[in-house]
């Protein structure tokens, strides 16, 4: 098992499943931000790691590695009105339904830690939904003695 979750099983999981939308790359959050969309995205992006090392096994190092990312949602939107209102709504139920729940080798099943709305931006007339979720898992690593 590696360290860091592979954000590229998200990815990949989120464009068979959400319809109604694509997944698109972004390197950060103000990526995101920063460049206006003409339809219904979706990004994942790495938020926070967190490894506690256990101390159980003599001789390794196992730690428990909690990975958090966020599915941002991003929609046109010039103004909130009920047609952005149902498109959000319907594209977090589908981030949820598809996500939550779902368990990759060498990790227990992925949460749904929270969900919010980030901004309405009047640069980019965007509307920015975040859909945290962590997955945990154990990480072995094996004492190396260094000369």
């Amino acid at each position: 098992m590696a360290f860091n979750f592979d954000l590229n099983n998200i990815e990949t999981l989120l464009s068979n499943t959400v319809l109604n939308a694509t997944v698109g790359f972004a390197s950060d959050f103000n990526y995101v931000r920063e460049h206006a969309v003409h339809s219904a995205q979706l990004f994942v992006l790495p938020l926070a790691d967190d490894n506690i090392n256990t101390n159980e096994v003599p001789g390794l190092d196992e730690y428990q590695v909690k990975d958090v990312f966020a599915v941002m949602i991003v929609i046109p939107c010039s103004a909130g009105n009920a047609t952005t209102d149902e498109q959000i709504k319907q594209l977090r139920s589908d981030v949820k339904t598809a996500v939550a729940g779902c368990q990759y080798a060498g990790w227990d099943a992925i949460k749904l830690d929270k969900g919010r709305t980030i901004e309405l931006s009047k640069k980019t007339n965007n509307l920015i939904y975040q859909c945290q979720f962590s997955v945990t898992g154990l990480h072995t690593v094996t004492v190396k003695v260094m000369p």
